[in-house]
């Protein structure tokens, strides 16, 4: 399965969410999944993609152009895309994945798994996401996607457009059930 990544590319979160990003890519890489990314060698994207490295998965990296700068990248890729702009950077993560999971990321993170979950609560989009979740970090996020559905401004099928863990290996046991449903 080609499951795609998203995460924090900054190098100032805490070391248990590098653990997680690094846990969930040996995991993913040890179950025979394929990392999609955004193609960052920092940050929770770094981690991941180092930790599927060291456990000899296949990693895609999906970048645009302008990301050109000395060691922004991961630089091991099993595979690079190029392409000019974001919004087709996520046009292909989306092409080229089977599910998505939402590592603790900023407001990059937060509008590429919210694409996701508007999408599949359209019916646009039948592939499953998940929030992965280390100290709490997605709280905020999950209550405020709670509360669009309490008060009326989205329907009650927005709290199973995805589910929410804080083990690597529960998150891939889920998506992979979901797959195997679709």
């Amino acid at each position: 399965m080609n499951i795609c990544v998203f995460g924090g590319a900054r190098d100032e979160a805490g070391e248990a969410y590098f653990t997680l990003g690094e846990t969930l890519g040996r995991a993913m890489a040890e179950r025979g999944h394929t990392l999609v990314f955004g193609g960052g060698g920092h940050g929770l994207m770094g981690a991941v993609a180092r930790g599927a490295a060291a456990r000899g998965g296949k990693i895609v990296s999906v970048v645009p152009y302008f990301f050109n700068a000395p060691g922004l990248l991961y630089e091991a890729p099993t595979e690079t895309l190029r392409m000019e702009t974001m919004a087709e950077r996520k046009a292909i993560m989306r092409e080229r994945s089977d599910a998505f999971i939402a590592l603790p990321g900023g407001v990059g993170t937060m509008e590429e798994i919210l694409e996701v979950i508007t999408l599949r609560t359209l019916g646009r989009l039948a592939k499953p996401a998940a929030f992965l979740d280390a100290e709490d970090y997605w709280r905020p996020m999950l209550s405020a996607l709670g509360a669009a559905a309490d008060k009326g401004f989205a329907g009650s099928d927005l709290l199973r457009a995805f589910g929410t863990f804080t083990d690597a290996r529960e998150c891939l046991d889920y998506l992979e059930e979901k797959v195997h449903d679709l």
